[in-house]
């Protein structure tokens, strides 16, 4: 603390209760005017996604909505992040969409849903999209509403794909993690390829749910470790 009052003179310290009271007053702010923007637009699409971390039992759902503003530009906005406790069951993952939905008063707004092609999503966009029909009426009949995710889809695609090769993954991630395991390592690596006169590159570790980052890792190893 004393190291910020040297820097300047007229810091003043603040207590976590009024950080606590800032970041909240913050919050209510940016919350009212994403309502006044979401009530402004005619349609909203929604994305919604499971994570869970591993230490614990329980989910977490993140709904995100998508609209184009009225300047003709595509908005992104997170509406809602909410827990869902184990056993997890249909009727709680749609209660928790639906009252995301009333909450921001965009229920009647909704032009589709993307999820993932988890077998219990087909059930609980079902039993969503009869919630919403009660008070609306969906474009085209609801027949848009259910949209399968691409991006998964072709996940699944990739990763059935690195399961034929998946020894070749494991062994170059294998290299990477020892070459980058100590600086000694990677001094005797970076010196190897001043040698051989290669271009320098920096070494990837890949995640192995994000199946570009594998790539990204094999393709700057692929000259590196064949040394």
């Amino acid at each position: 603390m004393w190291g910020f009052q040297y820097a300047n003179f007229e810091f003043q310290k603040i207590s976590r209760k009024t950080t606590r009271s800032d970041c909240l007053a913050i919050y209510e702010a940016e919350k009212k005017q994403l309502n006044v923007l979401l009530q402004s637009m005619s349609k909203i699409s929604l994305i919604t996604d499971m994570w869970k971390s591993s230490n614990q039992v329980a989910k977490y759902m993140v709904i995100i909505g998508h609209f184009i503003d009225a300047g003709w530009n595509l908005q992104k906005r997170v509406l809602g992040f909410v827990k869902v406790l184990a056993p997890r069951c249909e009727i709680d993952v749609v209660n928790a969409i639906f009252k995301c939905l009333k909450a921001w008063g965009i229920k009647n707004k909704v032009f589709s849903v993307s999820v993932d092609n988890a077998s219990y999503n087909d059930s609980c966009l079902r039993a969503l999209k009869d919630s919403i029909l009660d008070s609306s009426s969906l474009p085209a009949g609801g027949s848009l509403f259910h949209v399968r995710c691409c991006t998964y889809i072709l996940n699944l695609l990739v990763q059935d794909g690195h399961g034929r090769i998946k020894d070749i993954i494991h062994n170059v991630r294998g290299s990477v993690m020892y070459i980058n395991y100590n600086d000694s390592r990677l001094k005797s690596f970076c010196d190897i390829v001043e040698q051989k006169r290669l271009k320098e590159k920096k070494h990837i570790i890949d995640c192995p749910t994000r199946w570009n980052s594998t790539y990204k890792m094999s393709e700057v190893q692929e000259t590196h470790l064949l040394l």
